[in-house]
């Protein structure tokens, strides 16, 4: 805890001060194969194929020697990564070892969550019906895994779109009444990668939905999102393209999204809200920001 504070308070100096901290987060991408196929899901599949163990190793150093110390795994499915004898595993102690102080996975869970990180991100976008519109019919599988003893712990992804959208509050009751085990849900919008389709919600109807969150939140349900996070995302006037995050993948390096620009109007990625909220000061997402760290 001693060498985190070390480093995050003159990083905290440089974030908000002077706005030129550097980055912090790095992602990989390590593979773009799914076993899912998800409604409209354009980024897996594309056979751009996996990195392998030495190029994820050099990235990892890479990104460390250049101040990243926060550190997250996803594709596709990182469950699936494999090179030769190495799994996901391996490169998660690999990173303990070069120095990342949390190690983060993104996944569906439905191969389990049996990984040493500090925490698991698992996309859960509604109960079973609401949840099958997007990705099929897996809704308990995922559910028994996140139930499961032995895991890290674990939080929820909720991607709103217009299949999703009308489910969200019901889900978030749903996770408070049977107690289940997670940190909580933040809150993705439908990002349209390759051009606006079918889930696509526009900024009126994200508002709506947002407004709506607002108030459940004060309610207490456990939506992870900070209400100055929530507000940035209904307005959209926040900085794109932040240099805080990098994201590297078999192709080469991106920050913050691997998505071309003409995306970023319609960025519904909660986490860059969070990040652009505590860098202003807002109360919310400051406080987020340090239980975190």
């Amino acid at each position: 805890m001693l060498e985190r504070l070390r480093y995050y308070a003159p990083y905290a100096w440089r974030f908000v001060v002077t706005r030129d901290a550097g980055p912090l987060i790095c992602g990989l991408a390590v593979t773009d194969r799914c076993n899912l196929h998800c409604r409209e899901c354009h980024v897996s599949n594309t056979g751009q194929g996996d990195l392998t163990y030495a190029h994820a190793m050099e990235i990892m150093r890479s990104a460390h020697e250049r101040g990243c110390r926060e550190l997250y795994f996803t594709g596709g499915e990182p469950m699936l990564w494999r090179c030769g004898d190495y799994g996901l595993e391996d490169l998660v102690r690999a990173a303990r070892v070069i120095g990342y102080f949390h190690v983060h996975v993104y996944t569906n869970g439905t191969l389990g969550l049996d990984t040493s990180a500090d925490l698991v991100w698992v996309s859960v976008d509604g109960l079973a019906g609401t949840y099958a519109t997007r990705r099929g019919d897996h809704f308990d599988e995922v559910i028994a895994a996140i139930e499961a003893p032995g895991h890290p712990p674990v939080a929820i992804i909720y991607t709103v779109d217009r299949f999703t959208a009308p489910g969200i509050e019901h889900f978030l009751r749903w996770v408070r009444r049977v107690h289940l085990p997670v940190a909580g849900v933040m809150v993705y919008f439908h990002t349209p990668y390759y051009g606006k389709d079918e889930l696509f919600l526009d900024a009126a109807e994200r508002a709506v939905v947002i407004d709506k969150l607002l108030e459940l939140k004060l309610e207490g349900l456990p939506i992870m999102n900070s209400r100055a996070g929530l507000k940035a995302l209904e307005s959209g006037r926040w900085t794109r393209r932040m240099p805080i995050a990098l994201v590297d993948d078999a192709e080469g390096e991106s920050v913050c999204c691997r998505a071309s620009d003409a995306v970023c109007p319609d960025c519904g990625y909660g986490p860059c809200t969070e990040l652009w909220a505590a860098q202003r000061l807002k109360p919310s997402a400051v406080a987020a920001m340090v239980r975190y760290v």
